[in-house]
């Protein structure tokens, strides 16, 4: 194990991403999803750097290295409090190009302005935010909205992602690079869920089988904001994307409830999903649950980590408009753009997805310990959530 310690970073701000912070965003085109072996022909904004190509930077310098400083008649104003330290050792490597160019950077992603006014989001609770938090994810609403509406916003910082591998304890990682994948892979799956929406509600008759509506968060589109960052004496700026999703209400009369907690490693607050409800509840929601997920990967996108923290569970499960809604699609597989190009799967058994094994480490949790066991009085359970199917 590589024995490496995380620089002095005193160049860093604060993380920004708190309560009320105010900030302007433009409409975006994120680019082309990339990275890993599903996407292995599409390049990235750049070559994927190992660690020993990092060890000498600090994350600041890091997120900053490829990217030409403002003109010296440019105001230096730093965002926040962002000032640089005294004698603070300048990047060691030489820019490449500037931030508003399309080419190859070291932007968290292309910038790619659509021609849109810039507004502006008031960030209202945070869902997951800090340091070290990776993508930060906080509620909030534009600026001049009088019924402050809320949405989601899911930031994809690098300053404020690990810097250590998560995976690999003592190991830096490309924390530009990691931003810039999970927010070209989200997008892409927004987009694909949208269009395969917008083509399901063209077509007649309508298969109602393949209806997706409310099985992911409702997508708002791809926006981006800019920083000004001080570091080595100098100011840069840095371009930030993020998504706007659906904003989930959870109320404490459900039976099921969403909320955060502090997380145990310090970066902040995740989510958890509380059941203090019944046994028939619970299967009942992770019946939905499977039903959202495969409904999802026949439109063409696999979301790739179906767990209890990547599902939204909205209004009581014994309501008529009850959801269990898919989210988090950085991992996501979306067949169209895949190397090579793959067809989703026209029909899945819902059945034997519900059976899979490898659920009873995710949701032991949520399920009880019989349908893990028994088979027979699973397979009853199940036959109840999906009557249509032929037994």
């Amino acid at each position: 194990m590589l024995n490496w310690e995380v620089p002095d970073d005193r160049e860093k701000p604060p993380c920004p991403y708190v309560v009320g912070f105010k900030f302007g965003v433009t409409a975006h085109d994120p680019p082309p999803p990339f990275g890993g072996a599903s996407y292995r022909d599409t390049p990235g904004p750049r070559p994927w750097e190992n660690y020993r190509q990092i060890l000498n930077f600090t994350q600041t310098q890091y997120c900053i290295r490829d990217l030409r400083p403002d003109e010296p008649s440019r105001p230096a104003t730093p965002v926040n409090g962002a000032n640089g330290a005294n004698g603070a050792k300048k990047p060691t490597a030489t820019a490449k190009s500037s931030v508003n160019s399309s080419s190859r950077g070291n932007s968290p992603a292309r910038t790619t302005p659509v021609s849109a006014p810039s507004r502006s989001l008031v960030i209202d609770f945070l869902i997951r935010s800090g340091d070290q938090a990776g993508a930060q994810v906080v509620t909030c609403h534009w600026d001049n909205d009088a019924c402050k509406t809320k949405y989601v916003a899911k930031i994809y910082d690098p300053l404020y992602y690990s810097f250590e591998d998560v995976e690999h304890p003592g190991v830096p990682t490309d924390v530009v690079w990691n931003a810039a994948r999970d927010y070209s892979i989200e997008a892409a799956a927004y987009q694909q869920l949208q269009a395969y929406e917008t083509a399901w509600r063209a077509a007649t008759p309508r298969d109602e089988s393949k209806n997706i509506r409310g099985c992911y968060p409702a997508f708002f589109g791809c926006f981006s904001t800019t920083f000004k960052l001080v570091c080595g004496g100098q100011t840069y700026t840095r371009t930030v994307p993020l998504i706007l999703t659906e904003h989930f209400q959870s109320s404490m009369a459900s039976q099921i409830v969403v909320n955060t907690r502090n997380d145990p490693n310090g970066r902040g607050n995740i989510r958890v999903v509380d059941l203090p409800g019944t046994e028939d509840s619970r299967i009942h929601a992770f019946s939905r649950a499977a039903s959202s997920y495969m409904r999802l990967t026949m439109a063409g996108v696999g979301q790739g980590d179906f767990a209890p923290r990547n599902i939204f569970l909205v209004g009581r499960p014994d309501s008529a408009n009850f959801r269990a809604v898919i989210g988090d699609f950085n991992v996501a597989k979306i067949f169209s753009r895949m190397t090579p190009k793959r067809k989703p799967p026209a029909t899945m058994d819902p059945i034997s997805f519900c059976e899979d094994p490898s659920w009873e480490d995710r949701f032991h949790e949520w399920l009880p310990q019989w349908f893990f066991t028994d088979k027979e009085k699973r397979r009853v359970c199940l036959r109840k959530e999906f009557p249509t199917l032929k037994p």
